[in-house]
């Protein structure tokens, strides 16, 4: 499963046959935030937060324990679901948000921003070969 954690998030899942199974997009963290802040009246704009909240006790703790503590249900749930079916899945967390998932999910992944950008390059070298 290689999660790719951006603007948005996309999950693409590729069995060991390097056959692709199918994915999922959702809104990514600074999207749930800017989401929140324009389509609402009166909810403030939160960029990216260092803090952790489980439950908020203000407004602007309340959407960052909304945004992060939303994505990472959504994530938690969607790889155990994935192991449900998949005993031995990999999980690769990949972009720019990689920093907020290494630290939060305790499954054991394997993490690196660039990985997206190493496998194109790697797909370039190939194809100057070829």
């Amino acid at each position: 499963l290689v999660i790719d954690a951006g603007t948005c998030i996309s999950f693409d899942l590729i069995d060991f046959n390097k056959v692709y199974r199918g994915g999922r997009i959702s809104p990514g963290l600074e999207m749930r935030y800017k989401s929140l802040h324009e389509f609402t009246d009166n909810l403030p704009m939160i960029s990216s937060h260092s803090d952790d909240y489980f439950i908020g006790k203000s407004t602007e703790e309340s959407i960052i324990s909304g945004v992060k503590q939303g994505v990472l249900s959504e994530v938690k749930l969607i790889i155990s679901d994935l192991k449900k079916e998949n005993e031995d899945l990999i999980v690769i967390v990949t972009g720019g948000d990689t920093f907020f998932f290494d630290k939060a999910l305790k499954s054991s992944i394997f993490a690196d921003q660039n990985f997206v950008l190493k496998g194109l390059n790697e797909i370039l070298k190939y194809n100057e070969k070829n």
